[in-house]
């Protein structure tokens, strides 16, 4: 016997810092029963004719496989070829023993054997039938069983809580510096419930491990204690916490990596005597996109000074109860609903004493709107969305020696993940001719000198990362556009006391020397200008930066790849 623990968190598991983190966690006892049915292509060697009592005896002499007249048979030998095919074995016949014909999932009742939903080592579909003979002149009958059910579990506790940490790459940055951090106290589902050491004794997480450091934890908050279960019973909790503000985002780099999950634990009653069970302990991942506020900026976390919690601040509510709320809203809402339309009907009744008729205010709506309207400024996405369309185009000069190569705009130098990065080059009024020019999108990241182990630019090439790239030879081209898509699985910008992360655009230009013309004039007329290519062309190459800004934004990608239900089992 077991319990299904399902997670589903709203919002497709991506949350912004400073917002709410909302799931439902539900219970469920899940029905063993099953209907047995039997398949027509399972080797019995039984017939199972229409549902007939008997079937005529025929003097034709059949082969094996055709059906047999019953013959008057023994009650060891009708006994024998019945258990034959409950229990799927051939039965020892003699050589005047035939098939005797039993029926399954015929629409008669049944009175000669009674089926029972056991487990089989063939199928967990397959069904052993047992029976009872009772020597009775008047009739044959069996008593039957019913069907064995599942019985009531019993959850000694549950409970749930939200742990943020940080790795590092210790060839890259020096671990000591974060030894202070190894002694902070951290809610953590090894140390038995919810890092408390109560009731629950949690599996080992190998995730976890020495170089695991703290960003945010909260105690566990307990869903329920002593539940029971019925057989098909579902029990289901909403579990709502606030995030803080100032934690990073979600990130898996090459120096320094930051992990959210939700973690849910419960435990299961024991059977008698037995000592109590071992309780079941998930960790569930969800993303988490840093904080923006309305001038665009970002907070800088403190990797020295993780968020931890020691008040339990989440919101646990009952599914049932939260229903019932929703539904006493939901009638008020009718309710306002319904006097709006009076107030209507009384204006269309008296249009003409419409003078006469003063407006009516409602308290209700406009401090109804008033909040709904606070919520959507004071989302996180829709400044997102505010400053990325506010975003002015850009124009850049790229030079040299001095000598103007192209010219860049940018629609836009602020982007949201998932968006593209779209542009133009004019090189309508450069100097050196530029034959191939190559785009990347790329990101690395930063990290301090006081932590890092190895020199800067060794960090930052082995942490640069390449988003999309483009390519194009532009030999006599006045103007080239180019998009590059942000993706939106990727981290967005973030800035901690030692590690930060950076996006640009790297531009590699393959240029002639001194203006120098690719092609030479082997015949001019008054109509007609032939050139022929040069074989061989000196040329240079320079590359350059321009950096971006990128915001994080919830997609359906990620939504997709985060938000998707999880299920584990409580044996």
């Amino acid at each position: 016997m077991s319990v299904l623990v399902t997670t589903t968190f709203s919002q497709g598991a991506v949350f912004y810092a400073g917002e709410t983190l909302s799931c439902t966690i539900s219970f469920t006892n899940p029905i063993n029963n099953i209907n047995v049915k039997t398949s027509a292509s399972t080797p019995i060697p039984l017939t199972q004719p229409k549902p007939s009592t008997f079937i005529p005896p025929s003097s034709s002499n059949k082969p094996p496989s055709t059906v047999v007249p019953p013959q008057p048979r023994s009650i060891s030998s009708l006994a024998s070829s019945t258990l034959a095919f409950l229990t799927r074995q051939p039965s020892p016949h003699t050589d005047d023993e035939t098939a005797i014909a039993i029926e399954l999932d015929t629409p008669t009742p049944r009175s000669s054997i009674d089926t029972f939903l056991q487990t089989s080592p063939r199928s967990s579909m397959d069904s052993n039938a047992s029976f009872r003979s009772h020597r009775r002149p008047s009739s044959n009958l069996y008593h039957s069983s019913p069907l064995k059910r599942s019985s009531t579990e019993h959850l000694l506790c549950g409970f749930a809580q939200v742990v943020g940490s940080f790795v590092v790459d210790s060839s890259l940055i020096n671990l000591s510096e974060f030894d202070p951090l190894k002694h902070s106290t951290m809610y953590n589902p090894q140390g038995g419930f919810g890092g408390g050491g109560g009731l629950m004794v949690a599996k080992t997480d190998t995730s976890l491990d020495a170089r695991t450091l703290p960003v945010f934890s909260t105690p566990p908050s307990i869903l329920f204690v002593d539940l029971d279960l019925s057989p098909g019973e579902t029990k289901k909790y909403s579990y709502k916490i606030k995030l803080p503000n100032d934690i990073p985002p979600s990130h898996r780099g090459k120096a320094i990596r930051f992990n959210y999950y939700l973690v849910v634990g419960t435990q299961r009653a024991s059977n008698g005597p037995k000592p109590p069970t071992q309780g079941q302990v998930v960790q569930i991942r969800f993303r988490v996109l840093n904080h923006v506020s309305e001038d665009g900026s970002r907070p800088i976390y403190d990797l020295m000074n993780p968020v931890i919690q020691y008040k339990d601040e989440a919101v646990v509510d009952e599914y049932e109860r939260k229903q019932e709320v929703k539904k006493i809203k939901v009638t008020q809402q009718l309710q306002e609903r319904q006097a709006f339309m009076d107030y209507v009907d009384e204006l269309s009744r008296n249009r003409t004493k419409m003078h006469e008729i003063t407006r009516r205010e409602s308290d209700a709506y406009e401090e109804r709107d008033t909040e709904q309207q606070f919520v959507l400024e004071g989302s996180c996405s829709q400044v997102v969305s505010r400053i990325a369309h506010r975003s002015r185009k850009a124009m850049y000069d790229i030079c040299k020696n001095n000598q103007r190569v192209a010219k860049l705009h940018l629609i836009k130098t602020a982007h949201r993940l998932g968006e593209p990065v779209i542009g133009v080059l004019d090189f309508s009024e450069a100097i050196l001719s530029t034959y191939k020019i190559s785009i990347f999108l790329e990101s690395s990241e930063s990290v301090e000198k006081s932590i890092a182990l190895r020199p800067l630019q060794h960090i930052t090439r082995v942490s640069r990362k390449t988003h999309s790239d483009f390519h194009s030879f532009c030999l006599d081209n006045k103007r080239l556009s180019f998009s590059l898509p942000i993706p939106a699985t990727a981290s967005p910008e973030f800035q901690t006391t030692g590690v930060s992360l950076e996006y640009f655009l790297k531009f590699e230009f393959i240029t002639g020397i001194d203006d120098q013309p690719p092609f030479i004039p082997i015949h001019t007329d008054e109509k007609h200008r032939h050139y022929q290519s040069l074989q061989d062309i000196e040329v240079s190459t320079f590359d350059c930066q321009i950096p971006l800004t990128v915001y994080g934004s919830p997609g359906g990608v990620d939504r997709a790849l985060y938000g998707r239900p999880h299920t584990f089992r409580v044996q």
